[in-house]
């Protein structure tokens, strides 16, 4: 699946999130629409992996700022 950050993400994490994400097994296609791509969503001190599309979110992932 493609993924798409939102714009606050820093970089440094970007790629720790991809493996978070591949760990999970999610597929290729959004079981629910069948859309191709992921958005990170940043709200407060979570990340919120879900369907670009329909919004079905498969992971939240809880950050912490050092």
């Amino acid at each position: 699946m493609k993924v798409i950050f939102d714009p606050d993400i820093p970089e440094d994490i970007k790629e720790d999130i991809l493996s978070a994400i591949k760990e999970e097994n999610i597929g290729e296609i959004c079981k629910f629409c069948g859309a191709d791509t992921l958005y990170v969503a940043h709200l407060e001190n979570i990340l919120d992996v879900k369907c670009y599309e329909c919004g079905h979110s498969y992971l939240e992932i809880e950050i912490e700022e050092e």
